[in-house]
């Protein structure tokens, strides 16, 4: 993981360099393995000493750990445990999203199959293709829970079972920049 120190009125020795790049490290693959990169600030604010850790442990997610003390080793270490705490409960409430994934055989059932005839593939060359690029778990969540996957994961649209009723359901982002929901109409 790429760590960026920088100091606003404040001298970064090298141990306190070092100090700081293996506690961020420590403290950020404890529970991401992968991460991206980090940035500390140090400032000095009248006689006390602030620091800001600003993490990007993975796609999409940064999060922010502040800290004040007399010294800047102290003011690190401040902003370090409040940072782990963070990355603490995020990745709890990842964990906790994930045991609800299920329901895979239903991603299956909406990829439509190639038809072959006698040898020969039937391909109307003015339809697109319907390419099935990945197989996909479909999470059993609330509409907001949706949103949050889908921005989590970088994505346009997510088909989901809503927990309400036990539909499937699809939320996307429109154009305009908003969220648009589908919801199926009920059977008669």
């Amino acid at each position: 993981m790429k760590v960026t120190l920088s100091g606003k009125q404040v001298d970064i020795s090298d141990k306190l360099r070092r100090h700081v790049e293996e506690a961020v490290n420590t403290s950020v693959e404890k529970y991401f393995s992968a991460p991206i990169s980090c940035s500390v600030s140090f400032s000095k604010e009248g006689e006390d000493f602030s620091t800001e850790i600003l993490v990007h442990p993975a796609k999409n997610i940064v999060l922010r750990g502040t800290g004040a003390a007399a010294d800047p080793y102290s003011a690190f270490d401040n902003a370090n445990e409040h940072i782990a705490t963070r990355l603490r409960r995020h990745k709890t409430k990842l964990s906790a999203h994930k045991s609800k994934v299920g329901l895979a055989e239903l991603a299956y059932s909406a990829v439509l199959p190639l038809v072959e005839q006698n040898d020969e593939v039937d391909v109307n060359e003015n339809a697109p293709l319907t390419i099935a690029e990945t197989d996909a778990n479909i999470p059993v969540c609330t509409v907001s829970e949706a949103v949050m996957y889908m921005d989590l994961g970088n994505e346009c649209a997510l088909m989901f079972r809503n927990s309400a009723n036990n539909h499937i359901s699809m939320v996307y982002r429109r154009k305009d920049g908003n969220i648009g929901w589908v919801e199926p109409k009920a059977d008669k």
